[in-house]
């Protein structure tokens, strides 16, 4: 009896032995264990790039978790249909997010600059959002069925403009 209980345990831990063995990462890339090594690698920050009725292409880095921070940028607001005062090139702070399927609008995008009382907002809401799975790359289409507010002086006005955002999260390279 006392040999069957010592070769019962002895082949117990044989076969523990052998499956811990076996319990590493598997050897081959599959695209989702490739989209998980590019999510933890190191960030360098976003690369946003605007075209269209406002443009920009510029490196943040801290962008834009859900309370900021808002990091500085410069953007072109190059349209015509943006109020004269709103023209021409700024450098200020930006904000953009994505939201849910509750919300009647998919993304947002905030830009502002100048000193109180005489700071200039610019806010969208709307886009049609695609977010690459394996590359984290993010594209947003506005068009003039999204909505622009811009503000100045305790003035609002909205206005309908057209764009496209790409915003790359950037990876270091190893």
């Amino acid at each position: 009896m006392k040999a069957k209980v010592i070769s019962f345990l002895a082949l117990s831990m044989a076969i523990i032995l052998v499956s811990c063995e076996y319990e590493s990462p598997p050897t081959q890339n599959t695209p989702d264990v490739e989209t998980q090594i590019l999510d933890k690698k190191p960030h360098d920050g976003d690369l946003i790039i605007f075209e269209g009725d406002l443009a920009g292409n510029d490196t943040v880095m801290g962008c834009c978790p859900n309370a900021g921070p808002s990091p500085e940028y410069t953007m072109d607001v190059v349209s015509d249909k943006f109020p004269v005062e709103f023209r021409g090139e700024h450098t200020g702070n930006i904000f953009l997010n994505g939201f849910g399927r509750h919300l009647p609008w998919a993304y947002k995008v905030q830009f502002w600059w100048g000193e109180v009382p005489n700071d200039y907002f610019i806010e969208i809401r709307g886009g049609t959002v695609h977010k690459d799975k394996r590359t984290k790359i993010l594209t947003a289409t506005f068009t003039q069925e999204d909505t622009c507010w811009t503000w100045h002086n305790g003035v609002e006005e909205i206005i309908f403009i057209d764009f496209t955002l790409l915003r790359d999260p950037l990876r270091r390279a190893h």
